[in-house]
């Protein structure tokens, strides 16, 4: 496990004269699916982890919730804003839903309900189409979700849920080549999440955000922090991003997203071997502060997903 503070990662040789970094997340031994979200190294409690390995490859199919009606898994923000504190379309005889997902209580959640029975007036049991994965890891899966649920269904940044309108959100993290939208810097594959490896030059870090009424370039604070050390930000001055109409990728999902924020970083300043830890500070008009992610509160492989290493 990783200590609070500087965090150092070994740089040894291989046989083939190569260099490669030392695993510094070996406690999470899921294989790290690059081409797919990495969001499946995360914690089964964590939500991106759900969508990554539930909601979006089991329920986001073709005439299924693929964003012709609600829920709506294409995504993770629009996954987390169509269920939590959303009011039901449908009912079993007795009335006892009121939300598709009621934080804290499994029982009371209609998304749960859904998993195990049939109701009247519905298609059945969900999901009414699936792959062998589904039915392999299903007890599995259904687990995770009621553990989500009844531990406050937080968002993937750990944040607890309002009713109401909810903060902006970062869903997608990528480097790039300086003045460039199409080569980007990698993280070498391994087991759990690994940071993004970037030279000691100007890099073009590029977010995307999403906020289910507020357009990402219209967030009235659009900043960064970067820092060594995972936990100690607040005496980091922020720094304004860049932001513009940008471009299509994949954001921690897969699923194709607007990249709109952008910060030029001069990596020449810190040596080779560097960590670095990067939040994100935005804000939509209908909240007083801004929304910080990752934070303090974020599990530390979702810390992970904002990580650089200098070579």
């Amino acid at each position: 496990m990783i200590g609070v503070g500087i965090v150092s990662l070994m740089v040894v040789m291989t046989n083939c004269k190569k260099s490669t970094i030392e695993n510094p997340y070996d406690t999470y031994t899921t294989p790290k699916l690059y081409e797919e979200p990495t969001l499946a190294s995360l914690p089964s409690s964590n939500f991106g982890y759900l969508h990554a390995t539930v909601f979006k490859p089991t329920c986001a199919n073709s005439g299924c919730h693929d964003g012709a009606f609600e829920p709506d898994f294409r995504t993770i923000s629009s996954s987390y804003n169509s269920t939590v504190y959303q009011n039901v379309l449908t009912n079993n005889p007795a009335g006892d839903f009121t939300y598709r997902v009621k934080p804290g209580d499994a029982a009371l959640s209609l998304l749960h309900e859904r998993l195990l029975k049939s109701l009247p007036n519905t298609s059945g049991i969900m999901p009414p189409v699936y792959a062998d994965e589904w039915i392999v890891n299903k007890s599995k899966h259904i687990k995770a979700i009621k553990d989500w649920i009844n531990a406050g269904a937080k968002d993937m940044y750990g944040n607890a849920p309002v009713i109401g309108n909810p903060n902006p959100v970062v869903t997608g993290f990528s480097a790039f080549h300086n003045n460039s939208t199409t080569s980007t810097y990698s993280r070498p594959t391994g087991a759990g999440i690994l940071p993004i490896l970037i030279p000691r030059t100007d890099v073009d870090l590029w977010f995307s955000i999403d906020d289910d009424l507020t357009s990402p370039t219209s967030m009235t604070v659009n900043e960064i922090k970067i820092d060594t050390a995972m936990f100690e930000f607040d005496s980091v001055a922020a720094m304004p991003m860049t932001v513009s109409s940008g471009f299509m990728a994949n954001d921690f999902s897969g699923s194709m997203a607007n990249f709109t924020h952008k910060y030029d970083l001069d990596a020449s300043i810190y040596p080779p071997g560097t960590l670095l830890f990067v939040r994100v500070y935005v804000q939509d008009a209908n909240h007083t502060e801004p929304a910080e992610n990752p934070s303090n509160g974020s599990s530390r492989p979702t810390i992970y997903l904002f990580t650089l290493y200098t070579t």
